[in-house]
């Protein structure tokens, strides 16, 4: 049976110090002069955001044991953009890096084994290589568990990891989130994703699952208690950086001891030569200002991995 997910990630944070993430999410206005190509035709417009990507990675490879690949940035650009996306997580996993793909997928039945199969399964064409495919995906339970039980049953069997989409960090997500009175809708979910995640077969060596939650640090004392509820349940935590959460909020994420968590950060890392601070110090080095933000984000996030154990 292969590695363990949670394991595999445990060993990957001890190894790079840090629980950042680094998600890569490819926006062709946004890209640098030097990469803006030539016109806007479709093989173009995908060679662009792929050297990009491909650079970002190479970038952050020895500096964070992840990145978070956001299929959508990709899917805007259809099949050839597709492509791109599957062939970034090959070369994520030839850079060294563990790889979650950020698909946000959440069907039933057939479909639901077909996403799984094309999203995590080992692939069963032997012109497909298995480095493409992702070491965990995020997911959408909304449909229940028929719609994420083929992940986990994947997850069990291949060592991959599934995150379900628990309490999101967009602010508009809390007419959803936040419904209820007693029990909020994040709570409701958080439940099942405990339930789904706790069954046999599904927890590693260092006590988590391979079943996950990405989870937005909100006030700290609702973070903490749905931090409790779920102890053996790794987070995927969004939310850092540009959208505002800080390492300080983050903290109730973790589990004592500081594990249970990884922390992405997206915008202001792959970005950062956009910003003023970054371009006074850096000028037209984009790569300089991505690494300096990198290696930023990293060591304010360090010292999460130091959080005391309990009692």
């Amino acid at each position: 049976m292969a590695e363990h997910f949670a394991d595999r990630l445990a060993v990957a944070v001890q190894a790079r110090a840090t629980p950042a993430v680094v998600g890569i999410d490819p926006v062709l206005e946004y890209l640098p002069q030097e990469l803006q190509p030539a016109d806007r035709r479709l093989s173009t417009s995908v060679a662009a955001i792929e050297s990009f990507s491909r650079r970002i990675i190479e970038l952050v490879a020895r500096r964070v044991p992840a990145v978070k690949i956001n299929a959508g940035f990709f899917e805007a650009f259809y099949g050839e953009g597709l492509s791109a996306y599957y062939r970034m997580v090959a070369h994520a996993h030839r850079c060294g890096l563990l790889v979650i793909g950020d698909i946000k997928r959440g069907d039933i039945g057939s479909t639901a084994q077909l996403y799984a199969r094309g999203h995590l399964a080992r692939p069963s064409l032997e012109d497909v290589p298995a480095e493409c495919i992702p070491d965990a995906v995020t997911v959408a339970g909304y449909l229940g568990e028929n719609a994420v039980r083929p992940f986990i049953e994947l997850a069990r069997e291949e060592g991959k990891g599934v995150y379900v989409l628990v309490r999101p960090s967009e602010p508009g997500a809390d007419q959803v989130h936040e419904f209820g009175q007693e029990l909020r809708f994040y709570q409701h979910l958080a439940e099942l994703v405990r339930r789904w995640g706790d069954q046999p077969g599904l927890i590693g060596n260092c006590g988590l699952s391979c079943v996950g939650a990405v989870v937005a640090p909100k006030d700290p004392a609702s973070t903490a208690a749905l931090r409790a509820a779920l102890p053996r349940t790794p987070w995927l935590v969004p939310g850092y950086g540009a959208q505002g959460a800080t390492a300080e909020s983050c903290g109730p994420c973790f589990l004592p001891g500081g594990r249970g968590a990884v922390i992405n950060a997206s915008r202001s890392v792959i970005y950062a030569f956009r910003q003023p601070a970054y371009l006074a110090r850096f000028g037209q080095d984009w790569q300089a200002a991505v690494a300096a933000a990198c290696d930023a984000v990293a060591d304010d996030l360090r010292p999460l991995l130091t959080r005391p154990e309990a009692g």
